[in-house]
């Protein structure tokens, strides 16, 4: 966009905040005007015959002024509304600009347009007219014509920089929520664009600060005549009562069983607050005489609920604008007073959120910064600096995606294989051909008997010990799958991280096709297992044959292709075999010589040790294969869903660009 610094404004109806950030560098800072606080309050006192004053000292001139002394001032707030409908507005507005500017320099603040690309944040459902009129108030007030950027945009930015959420999440239903000094700004962006946009323009912390200084006078009776006797109700009450406002909210988020008091020297005492009746007093609140008096706040009704106004002015708009509460996957609070906690309470109830904002790599359904006042000017002047780091990410990406999948995901998919692969050789090997085959064997070749009878007693083993081979399956190979993700994830995570963006480790939840990869590897009816006993069962039955064969004279399936070639028993014993295969056949023959009670000695000869040694081996080595074909499979499609989720990025990189 530019490469110049930045200067980024978000112009406030009760205070505006600015930020700066370098050209090639997306670390904004907030500026600081002097009193310890981020931003400063959107006001103007003009005085007779003197240069006006802003922000705070403008508010605190003010208020601490005599009611004569009012009569030669005019202090103009909440101009930001009234832009496009009034001049006092406008030129009000401009005339606060350019105080900002001479503040700053008489502070020696580094805070000049001239040398910077200069955004204005403007709400997303302003209409021309006011984006005009911001563009003339900031000409005018000597920031030269800037860039509009709606202000959403800033606070999804800021938490993208911050490695709060994957760039693909940003690009997804995402509710800002803008809960400011004076009003209630709602925005509903996909695909980092606004939507629908709706708010209150009256609803805001000030109200809260009213709240407060209601309740103060309350514990304080007679105060209130003291206060205005001595003209300080306006410092008490944007002031003092503003802070322990502030104090209370952050005592509450920690806890709300907590009772706080808080002495305001000069003036009296906050007695016992809690919780309960913050609550009882925000159902049932009216503006006092005092905000009605300096705020002119005609607009706002003699009573209302606070919290239900907050609300139902978020159901309405989903409700109005239709929009599906399971549309939103993130909700970003930004504003000073999203920091009361029954402004995410609210929000979860009506949109059905986890009470608890879940961990990455899912990432966290509910967002808020230390400092949401100035998410907003901070993510806009980080704006060309993020999108040109993004574009350079992404050439990396793309560049790095194939050493990533050689040299990271490549070992750690070889490794968890070969422990899941050798994890089921041992079970198979050791639980089953040991502990199960190998002792039948052994008792065959001591106590001798027929070599049907041996036959059927491995059938009836391979039979009764299925289960424990699909079972050894069942729980290794969802290990093997589980264990994959997750190390793929790590990867993925470590790889994006090392680029300054966080990995969208919810993409590697199962798919449904890696739920098909688990029910065939697992299931019953589908080759798999099932080829594993018919390779086992072979494996076995052959020794018996070939025990059957030695007996029938030849040497294995030799004989049993091509006739007898030899003897078993001697030379009578051959003759007599081969007058039963010409009498009977070779099937008959083999059928009555595996019925024949073999001695212990010829029991040991026929299935030698070496024999069985053999048959395990050949078992292990068909599982292996099986296993190394089940594996490759897995393996290919966790490699091709990395590809996916870098190429996702990669897109979504490039429309975030598009800001």
């Amino acid at each position: 966009m530019s490469s110049r610094p930045v200067l980024s404004v978000d112009f406030g109806t009760t205070k505006s905040y600015f930020s700066k950030c370098p050209a090639n560098d997306p670390s904004p800072v907030s500026i600081d005007f002097g009193d310890g606080r981020d931003g400063i309050p959107s006001a103007i006192l003009y005085r007779e015959g003197k240069m006006p004053l802003i922000g705070q000292t403008a508010l605190d001139e003010y208020g601490d002024a005599a009611p004569g002394e009012r009569n030669e001032m005019r202090l103009v707030t909440n101009f930001k509304a009234d832009l496009p409908s009034s001049e006092r507005a406008r030129s009000a507005a401009a005339d606060f600009l350019e105080g900002v500017l001479s503040m700053a320099r008489s502070l020696h603040l580094d805070l000049e347009p001239g040398s910077r690309m200069v955004l204005f944040g403007v709400p997303c459902e302003s209409d021309s007219f006011f984006r005009s009129a911001v563009r003339e108030a900031a000409r005018k007030g000597g920031f030269g014509t800037p860039e509009l950027v709606e202000e959403p945009k800033g606070a999804l930015l800021y938490h993208l920089k911050q490695g709060d959420i994957p760039v693909a999440k940003a690009l997804e239903g995402v509710l800002v929520v803008d809960f400011g000094g004076g009003t209630c700004d709602f925005a509903f962006l996909q695909g980092g664009r606004a939507v629908h946009a709706w708010g209150d323009m009256s609803l805001g912390g000030r109200l809260f600060d009213d709240l407060f200084f209601q309740w103060f006078l309350d514990s304080n009776p007679g105060l209130e005549e003291e206060l205005e006797a001595k003209g300080s109700a306006y410092f008490v009450h944007s002031l003092l009562c503003r802070e322990v406002k502030e104090f209370f909210s952050r005592t509450m988020a920690r806890d709300r069983t907590a009772a706080v008091s808080k002495v305001l020297p000069g003036y009296g005492r906050f007695r016992d607050m809690r919780w309960e009746e913050f609550l009882m007093r925000g159902r049932n609140y009216s503006p006092s005489v005092f905000f009605n008096q300096a705020w002119e706040a005609g607009a706002i009704p003699s009573r209302m609920d606070l919290f239900g106004r907050f609300k139902e002015c978020l159901a309405s708009g989903m409700r109005q604008k239709r929009i599906d509460p399971r549309k939103i996957s993130l909700v970003i609070l930004a504003g000073g007073s999203s920091l009361w906690p029954f402004v995410p309470d609210i929000i979860r109830g009506e949109l059905s959120l986890p009470s608890d904002a879940s961990s990455l790599p899912a990432g966290p359904v509910l967002l808020r910064s230390e400092r949401p006042y100035t998410v907003i000017s901070m993510g806009l002047a980080m704006l060309p600096a993020l999108t040109e780091r993004f574009a350079a990410i992404r050439m990396k990406l793309s560049a790095e995606l194939p050493r990533f999948l050689r040299d990271e995901a490549g070992p750690a998919l070889t490794k968890r294989c070969t422990i899941v692969k050798d994890r089921i050789l041992a079970e198979s090997g050791n639980e089953f051909f040991r502990k199960k085959i190998r002792p039948l064997f052994e008792e065959f070749r001591k106590e001798g008997g027929s070599l049907a009878s041996l036959r059927r007693r491995l059938s009836e083993v391979l039979a009764a010990e299925e289960p424990f081979l699909r079972q050894s399956m069942e729980s290794n190979f969802p290990l093997v799958i589980s264990g994959l993700r997750e190390e793929i994830r790590k990867l993925t995570a470590v790889w994006f991280s090392g680029h300054g963006i966080v990995a969208p480790g919810r993409d590697f939840s199962r798919t449904s096709q890696e739920e098909n990869t688990e029910k065939g590897i697992i299931s019953i009816g589908v080759p798999g297992i099932d080829g594993v006993l018919d390779i086992l069962g072979g494996i076995l039955g052959g020794i018996v044959t070939a025990g059957s064969a030695f007996l029938c004279g030849g040497s294995g399936t030799a004989l049993l292709t091509a006739g007898p070639v030899g003897m078993a028993a001697g030379g009578i014993a051959g003759l007599s075999i081969s007058w039963l295969l010409m009498r009977y056949g070779r099937k008959r023959v083999k059928g009555m010589a595996e019925e024949i009670a073999l001695p212990p000695w010829l029991a040991a000869a026929i299935v030698a040790e070496r024999r069985i040694t053999g048959a395990e081996k050949e078992l292990e080595k068909a599982m292996e294969k099986y296993l190394e074909i089940r594996l490759s499979s897995i393996r290919k499609d966790l490699e091709d869903h990395v590809r996916t989720i870098a190429a996702d990025e990669i897109k979504a990189l490039s429309e975030i660009g598009g800001f």
